[in-house]
């Protein structure tokens, strides 16, 4: 266990949060995709929710980032109540959502706040520098929703190729993908699925699809790994 005290927020949309802390004394191991679960004081009572790390190993500082939920009682509290200073219970890592150590060629497709554990990858990769080659296939309601959407920008091609697709798009300029992940896009995006592992986060109905739609393509399981956000 730690406590951790928040040194700084960040507003990455209008319904995301990024938090970013002090770790001191503190040393937190963990590995690119892992979660942690974050206990806070609220009316009077312990509120325990699990989120992903959305920092490298490699960073000074510890990051989660946390979309807020409707009903969430932690997510209402951290987005709309925490203050520079507060100190947070936080325990883990846990999860099994991590690279593969022989996977050169990866996959990360996401939805939502499901982009987190994979910035954890992406500057672990760059970090290193790994040999990798990471294709991101990433789906939000619209450009305002996009998390992290600077710092994706900024990823340098052609070691990493982000694509979005907009589920809601309501912007006139825009020419890309608007529409929710599907079989066709996988097959224009990733083109040969042979020798590459695939990462897939976000809620339940996507992350199914996605399986299937990979599966149909002949990918077997075991090159596929899953974390649902609900």
């Amino acid at each position: 266990m730690s406590i951790l005290r928040l040194k700084t927020i960040v507003e990455e949309t209008c319904e995301t949060k990024s938090f970013l802390f002090e770790l001191g004394s503190n040393s937190i191991t963990f590995a690119p995709g892992q979660f942690v679960n974050v206990t806070a004081n609220i009316q009077n009572s312990r509120v325990r929710r699990a989120y992903s790390v959305a920092s490298s190993p490699l960073d000074p500082d510890f990051q989660l980032t946390v979309k807020r939920i409707e009903g969430g009682k932690l997510s209402t509290f951290l987005c709309d109540k925490a203050a520079v200073g507060d100190l947070f219970d936080i325990r883990g890592p846990y999860g099994l959502f991590t690279l593969e150590p022989n996977a050169f060629q990866v996959v990360l497709i996401a939805a939502g706040s499901g982009i987190v554990p994979f910035r954890s990858m992406w500057r672990y990769i760059a970090q290193r520098p790994l040999d990798r080659h990471v294709t991101l296939l990433y789906a939000s309601k619209s450009l305002r929703y996009i998390i992290y959407r600077e710092e994706l920008t900024a990823l340098a091609r052609p070691r990493f190729n982000v694509v979005h697709t907009l589920t809601r798009n309501d912007d006139p300029a825009w020419t890309g993908y608007s529409r929710r992940i599907d079989s066709e896009m996988l097959l224009e995006v990733i083109g040969k699925f042979e020798d590459k592992y695939f990462y897939v986060c976000g809620p339940p109905a996507m992350c199914n699809c996605v399986v299937l739609y990979l599966q149909d393509f002949g990918v077997e399981r075991t090159r596929i790994r899953t974390e649902e956000y609900d």
